[in-house]
C-alpha cells in the first residue's frame, strides 16, 4: 500500500469536509441573523442601515378623505386686483373664466435676503384672489421660481408642478424680485363623513422600507401629514389623508414620497 498517497486522499477529505462544515456553519449564521433582523422593531432595523430622522408628527387622530372642486376665476374677480394685469394668450382671449391664472405685475416686488418666507406670505395675503388659504413651500432654485400652496383646516395639498391644482407659482427676475405669477385654487373643499385612525408616521417610514425606497445613509429631512391626489382630475378633486416624506439619501439626491395615511399605501415617489 502507498501510504504517501492515503495521507494525501485523507487529507485532501479532510479538507473538503472542513470546507462544507465552514459554508454550513456561514449559511445558519447568516439565517438566524436575518431572523433577528426580521423580528426588529423599525427603528431597530434603520438604525441598523443608518437612516435617520429627527423628530417625529403627533399621531392624528381623526382622518378622512376630502373633495373638492376646481375653481374657475372670473374676470370680475381679476379686475379687482391692483398693480398687476391678466396675461391672455390667443388660445384663451375670449374666454371670462379661467382655470389658472396667468397675472404679470406692474412693477416687480423685491424680496428681502432674511424674513423672505414671511414676505412671501404677506404677498399672498395682500395681492392674491384668496391669498390667505395659501403658503410659502419651498423655492424651485433651477427654474428661479418660488411654490406656494393650498391649505385645508391648516393642512397642505400637496401636489406637484405639474398637477397645479391649488397653488401658486411666483417666478423670479435676476434681482431676486416677483414680476408675474400663475394661480389656482380648489374650493367647496369638503371631508367625507367617514373617520378613522390614521397610521402614524413611524408606519408610513415603514411602508417606505419595506418596498425598499429607503437606501441606507439616508435621512429624513421633513415629514408632514396633510392632502393629496396621485390622479388629478379635471374639474372635481378627490385628496387622501397622506404623509408627505422627503428623504435625501447618501449622494445628497432628494427624493418625495406620498404615503397614504389611512390605507398605509405608497401612493406615488417623485425624484
Amino acid at each position: 500500500m502507498d501510504w504517501s498517497k492515503t495521507k494525501t486522499i485523507f487529507i485532501l477529505a479532510f479538507l473538503t469536509l472542513d470546507i462544507y462544515l465552514a459554508i454550513e456553519f456561514f449559511e445558519l449564521r447568516n439565517q438566524s441573523d436575518y431572523a433577528i433582523l426580521q423580528e426588529a422593531t423599525i427603528e431597530e432595523k434603520l438604525e441598523v442601515e443608518g437612516i435617520v430622522y429627527s423628530d417625529l408628527p403627533d399621531d392624528i387622530d381623526k382622518s378622512f378623505y376630502i373633495t373638492a372642486k376646481s375653481k374657475d376665476f372670473t374676470l370680475n374677480e381679476v379686475a379687482k386686483l391692483e398693480n398687476q394685469a391678466l396675461v391672455l394668450t390667443n388660445t384663451n382671449i375670449e374666454e371670462e373664466s379661467f382655470r389658472t391664472l396667468n397675472m404679470k405685475l406692474d412693477k416687480p416686488f423685491p424680496l428681502p435676503e432674511v424674513n423672505m418666507q414671511s414676505k412671501i406670505n404677506q404677498f399672498l395675503k395682500d395681492n392674491v384672489i384668496s391669498g390667505e388659504l395659501y403658503h410659502y413651500w419651498y423655492t424651485d432654485e433651477e427654474s428661479n421660481s418660488i411654490i406656494c400652496i393650498q391649505t385645508y383646516n391648516n393642512q397642505n395639498i400637496f401636489q406637484s408642478r405639474e398637477d397645479h391644482i391649488g397653488m401658486i407659482i411666483f417666478y423670479l427676475n435676476e434681482d431676486n424680485e416677483i414680476y408675474s405669477y400663475e394661480q389656482s385654487m380648489l374650493e367647496e373643499i369638503k371631508k367625507v363623513e367617514e373617520q378613522e385612525s390614521a397610521i402614524s408616521a413611524l408606519k408610513a417610514i415603514e411602508a417606505l422600507y419595506n418596498k425598499n425606497y429607503l437606501t441606507p445613509n439616508s435621512e429624513l429631512v421633513n415629514i408632514q401629514y396633510g392632502y393629496y391626489t396621485h390622479i388629478p382630475l379635471s374639474n372635481q378633486q378627490i385628496l387622501a389623508p397622506t404623509w408627505h416624506i422627503i428623504v435625501e439619501t447618501e449622494n445628497s439626491e432628494r427624493k418625495d414620497f406620498y404615503v397614504n395615511a389611512l390605507e398605509g399605501d405608497v401612493l406615488q415617489l417623485t425624484e
